[in-house]
């Protein structure tokens, strides 16, 4: 989401138009699922993805077309059978709505503060009711603290539903979808070696943002990690963890146990939403058994991944990253739902 914005927003301020897609309805094995969002230029260049194939090129000849009509707004719908997708050169079947709608630099401020309370970890939602009756469809932004002109009664109702993943919901013979903007994380990297480094090249291609510490200037450096929010060289790793919450996922990757081990009891007093440490049964076993002495018990020690990463057999630097940030992006997943 933070690339489709980030598009956006730069085009507004440009002065010039785009147009905002979003699958606002889905069922069956649809390629994307409510809330894949993509946004379409004038110049026909898009940034990211409402499924791509046959669904996607036919929002791009829409979009075109909302660019120079009269109309500022469409909704399409997609019926995919196995058959009628194959033919499509499509993998996936299953419905689809997606709605188009043309955005112009007057929506800048609302947008600005989405992006602002998106990359701040305030967990905004936006909010767009949807075409009826002849009339089009709009943009609203509720974030925590304020709820600008969003009314008392679709507050509540929002509120009763409590869920992170977008859906929709009836207010006043209207559909309004909802979709929760949850941070997409952020992997604080304990170490800047090899494995490190093809962690943060993946985690950063999927969407994490990316913090990067090691006591070693020439590992911790903005020219090997380019793609890092931030790259820290410390005086040691006794007292590398600032505070961590639920959007902050924490792999510890040190070049030696002792700098693991205090890392990850410092990791334990913290509320991070994951723990991970690089290492053998035998190594896991024996750093526990050291923590145990300083009190930690059983419970926090549950919160830990280790081994960290999937189990794939993975044995390059390469292939233990991809592991890693697979778990990643498997508890990011869950944490969503």
């Amino acid at each position: 989401m933070r690339h489709v914005l980030d598009t956006l927003i730069t085009a507004l301020e440009r002065g010039r138009p785009a147009v905002l897609c979003a699958i606002v309805r889905n069922s069956g094995s649809a390629p994307r699922t409510s809330g894949a969002r993509m946004v379409v230029l004038e110049d026909g260049a898009i940034a990211g993805s409402v499924g791509g194939g046959l669904l996607e090129a036919q929002c791009q000849q829409m979009a075109r077309e909302l660019f120079h009509g009269p109309t500022h707004f469409a909704e399409l719908d997609f019926k995919l059978t196995a058959a009628s997708a194959a033919e499509a050169g499509m993998a996936c079947g299953g419905s689809a709505t997606v709605l188009l709608q043309r955005v112009a630099p007057d929506a800048l401020p609302l947008l600005r503060q989405l992006r602002d309370d998106f990359l701040g970890g305030r967990r905004p939602l936006l909010l767009t009711v949807l075409p009826a009756a002849g009339q089009g469809p709009r943009l609203m932004l509720m974030a925590r603290e304020e709820h600008g002109d969003i009314p008392a009664e679709l507050r509540l109702e929002i509120g009763r539903k409590g869920r992170r993943a977008p859906f929709l919901l009836q207010w006043q013979e209207r559909e309004v979808f909802v979709e929760p903007l949850v941070h997409p994380g952020t992997v604080h990297l304990a170490g800047a070696g090899h494995v490190a480094l093809a962690v943060a090249r993946l985690a950063a291609f999927v969407g994490f943002e990316v913090v990067v510490m090691d006591d070693r200037a020439d590992f911790a450096s903005r020219e090997r990690y380019p793609e890092a929010r931030e790259v820290r060289v410390l005086e040691s790793f006794s007292q590398c963890i600032d505070t961590l919450g639920q959007d902050d996922y924490l792999v510890i990757v040190t070049r030696g146990h002792l700098h693991d081990r205090d890392v990850l009891a410092q990791a334990l007093r913290s509320e991070a939403g994951y723990i991970g440490m690089i290492g053998s049964r035998r190594k896991r076993a024996a750093v526990y058994d050291s923590l145990r002495e300083e009190g930690l018990g059983d419970a926090d020690l549950a919160r830990v991944h280790c081994p960290i990463g999937l189990a794939i057999d993975a044995d390059t630097p390469e292939e233990i990253a991809l592991s890693i940030v697979a778990e990643l992006v498997q508890q990011r997943a869950r944490m969503a739902t």
